[in-house]
């Protein structure tokens, strides 16, 4: 059972999450439209790096404001063996809900190809690479490990946090411009959040998250 932070007013917990929400919207749109005349390697490059500048605004907030800890949930340990059997048993979870949506996807002809996506294919190794470990670590911190555990605190309901949060990191890639594009990863949102929640361990999904970016941006079989 989530316990409510010591000391710590709701009304605080709350500025920080508008404010992530604020900061997001504004890093979104900053990345869509100021950059809009660079390169793509450009776009991508400072568009990642401002989004690590925009995790570390969040950290401060939460040492300096809050004051907690930004990670409020302790990572559990676990053997080397259940992290490798607990990232497949993740895999295995998000390939059959995604399979069950883009067939139905398909099904009514809403299944295409992202042409931001297919931009990014064509970067080189390196900076594909950097956006893989962003995603990775920077997207956990902020979606899983701030964002999620302070609507914990919020909600009574386990599975409102679970959800709130995977919908905006869906919505959080709505610019890549198709809808499986926002699906899948409010999908891998919910899955992750459910995970983190019973098992209290973000470094799986770390590893998880960084894998399946780096699958998307390296494997030239995938079509969508």
């Amino acid at each position: 059972m989530i316990q409510p932070l010591k000391n710590q007013a709701h009304k605080t917990i709350i500025n920080g999450l508008i404010l992530t929400v604020v900061l997001l919207i504004c890093w979104s749109l900053s990345s869509r439209f100021l950059l809009h005349d660079f390169s793509k390697a450009t776009q991508v490059l400072v568009s990642r790096i401002t989004f690590w500048l925009y995790t570390g605004a969040i950290y401060l907030y939460a040492i300096r404001k809050e004051k907690q800890t930004f990670l409020l949930w302790a990572d559990k340990h676990y053997k080397t063996g259940n992290y490798i059997l607990h990232i497949l048993l993740i895999f295995l979870v998000i390939l059959f809900i995604s399979g069950i949506c883009f067939f139905i996807l398909k099904c009514f002809g809403l299944l295409k190809m992202s042409e931001d996506v297919i931009r990014l294919r064509k970067l080189n190794a390196p900076l594909k690479l950097f956006m893989a470990i962003t995603a990775g670590v920077a997207e956990e911190l902020i979606f899983r490990g701030y964002m999620m555990t302070r609507l914990c605190i919020l909600f009574k309901n386990k599975h409102l946090p679970i959800f709130i949060s995977a919908i905006i990191f869906g919505v959080a890639h709505i610019w890549y411009g198709t809808l499986v594009n926002v699906l899948y990863p409010a999908i891998i949102g919910i899955v992750f959040g459910y995970h983190y929640y019973k098992y209290r361990n973000l470094k799986m999904l770390i590893i998880c998250h960084f894998l399946i970016d780096l699958n998307a941006l390296f494997n030239p079989a995938l079509k969508h």
